[in-house]
């Protein structure tokens, strides 16, 4: 009776499932560049173990598909397209269809959060950088005015796990940081320093231009910090010789004299004297008087 009741028992472990083999929804479509992914793949039903395979399309270039799991590290941006099969231990089969997208890495956020208040002391400035995935490193130029602040503190890195360096000068602060290790991911502090103003109170205006590296690549970002520096606004085109702008804001001027004019033959000459001859003109080829008067 004990033998019957063990047979009975393996018989009902061994029956097949009332529920059929399928694949439920994935809750991923979407990885990023040179960033490692991992994602199950969720079947349900049907008879363990489970047996998986790519039956039709290609994977992402850098990943595979290992124990009902899409891992790897893709290496092409673009969207792909395939069909994974899963087979049980009843043989029965379920396939699913995966659209999967390969997207670049999003651009990390550099900035420093400059007060827009009139300062009167020292201000301590933190440059961040936000929304990391990869970061590896950056180059960071900030400007301002250099008659209104003065550098007090170089910036010092803000944890261990990273290396800055630092060129100053009147009104520029350059900076070159890398992560030390692995990359690093999410936000944090990239580095500390202080400014003081030269004649509070003073407003801060801060310009500030950053090229991030990180696995995706390379990305620029200008900012302005504070109060932006107004821009000096463009000079007024010239108007045209002759414009309307000329005649009435003007007052019409005399044409100038022809240097080269000459009289012509037709002018009418000198009138004569008294004795009905011309007058005599000034010649620098005539003799010089002896002072004495002529008599008539």
């Amino acid at each position: 009776m004990l033998l019957i009741a063990w047979l009975g028992a393996c018989t009902s472990d061994l029956a097949v499932p009332t529920e059929p083999l399928r694949l439920l929804r994935t809750d991923w479509a979407v990885a990023y560049l040179g960033e490692p992914f991992d994602g199950a793949l969720r079947p349900t039903g049907g008879l363990r173990p489970y047996r998986f395979e790519v039956a039709d399309g290609e994977l992402p270039p850098g990943m595979n598909l290992s124990a009902g799991r899409l891992v790897g590290t893709p290496t092409e941006v673009g969207r792909f397209a395939f069909t994974v099969q899963v087979r049980d231990g009843n043989l029965s089969q379920a396939l699913q269809q995966v659209e999967f997208d390969v997207r670049p890495l999003p651009d990390p956020i550099v900035r420093v959060d400059a007060p827009r208040t009139e300062l009167r002391g020292v201000v301590p400035l933190i440059v961040r950088v936000e929304d990391a995935r990869g970061w590896r490193g950056a180059r960071i130029a900030l400007t301002w005015d250099a008659e209104a602040f003065a550098l007090v503190a170089p910036p010092a890195a803000s944890d261990a796990r990273l290396a800055v360096l630092h060129e100053t000068g009147d009104g520029f602060l350059h900076v070159e940081a890398a992560a030390l290790g692995a990359a690093r991911n999410g936000a944090f502090d990239l580095a500390r320093f202080s400014l003081r103003p030269l004649a509070p109170p003073a407003q801060l205006s801060l310009q500030l231009t950053a090229v991030s590296r990180y696995s995706g690549g390379e990305h620029l970002v200008e900012r302005a910090e504070g109060v932006p520096r107004p821009r000096p606004s463009p000079a007024p085109p010239a108007a045209p010789v002759g414009s309307p702008a000329d005649e009435e804001g003007a007052a019409p001027t005399a044409p100038a004299a022809d240097a080269d004019e000459t009289p012509s033959a037709d002018e009418e000459a000198p009138p004569p004297d008294g004795n009905g001859e011309a007058a005599a003109t000034d010649d620098a080829d005539a003799p010089a008087s002896d002072g004495e008067e002529d008599t008539p």
